[in-house]
């Protein structure tokens, strides 16, 4: 069972995460959390989530209660590194290198519209994300419905974990002139933030796993996707990973935060 202090502190991390202030100031004057934990296997703290979805609220709460902005992940980023805002990095006093996301010509989509958005009070936010319905069951892709423009030299996909309990997808971009496997392996980890060493396979949904180079290129755009993570994730022996049995009949772990 996992110990009270972690799973508060998995909840800290999750809520900095979705933008959920309510529940983070409950977690830190109410229960006393830890604020700089750290997750057993990345090494990110709530401040680290916080910037990753470019939560300005959030980040300027968490270092109104002693948030530490120097704590580095298992990667040796600082929380700066991981924002694209240019005011949060303002907020944290940073002018030194960004991690830009994989070395692919593309911006990626989860950059440029930060996901797992809290709907909430969030007067002090600029352009408040509004809520939209979604399904926990897997439905397919509908082609003809088309999100923004869309650049040709570009295929959008759609990504999430498997069996996570965060159950929506993100769009990324792919650069058509990459479509190999290791760039999107390369891709996928990095948007999804998992470490490439859990991963046990892509799978195009609902049941197919992509393998090589022509499998991607025959992807479409928008198709969905998913990682399917190892059972190597279980020595971390926290609640960052959900073990589910997968339609395959094999138990797999998920990274969550």
């Amino acid at each position: 069972m996992m110990n009270p202090d972690a799973e508060k502190e998995e909840k800290l991390r999750e809520s900095a995460c979705t933008g959920d202030l309510d529940q983070l100031k409950k977690l830190i004057e109410n229960d006393n959390t830890n604020i700089n934990s750290q997750n057993n296997m990345n090494g990110w703290t709530a401040l680290h989530w916080a910037c990753k979805r470019n939560h300005v609220a959030v980040v300027k709460y968490l270092l109104s209660k002693g948030a530490d902005k120097n704590i580095q992940n298992s990667s040796k980023e600082l929380p700066a590194q991981l924002t694209n805002t240019a005011e949060i990095r303002h907020i944290l006093d940073y002018s030194g290198s960004v991690n830009d996301g994989p070395s692919l010509p593309i911006t990626p989509g989860y950059l440029k519209h930060p996901v797992f958005p809290y709907i909430g009070d969030r007067t002090d936010e600029p352009n408040p994300v509004p809520e939209i319905s979604t399904t926990s069951r897997y439905q397919p892709s509908t082609q003809s419905v088309k999100t923004g423009p869309v650049d040709p030299s570009e295929i959008v996909l759609k990504a999430r974990v498997a069996y996570s309990m965060e159950r929506d997808f993100i769009e990324v971009e792919l650069a058509r002139s990459k479509l190999t496997y290791e760039a999107l392996m390369s891709l996928l980890t990095k948007e999804l933030a998992v470490d490439r060493q859990l991963v046990h396979k892509i799978r195009k949904l609902p049941n197919t796993i992509v393998r090589k180079d022509k499998d991607v290129q025959r992807l479409v755009d928008y198709q969905e996707l998913e990682l399917v993570l190892t059972n190597k994730a279980m020595s971390a022996m926290s609640r960052n990973y959900a073990n589910v049995t997968g339609s395959d009949g094999f138990k797999h772990e998920q990274i969550l935060y």
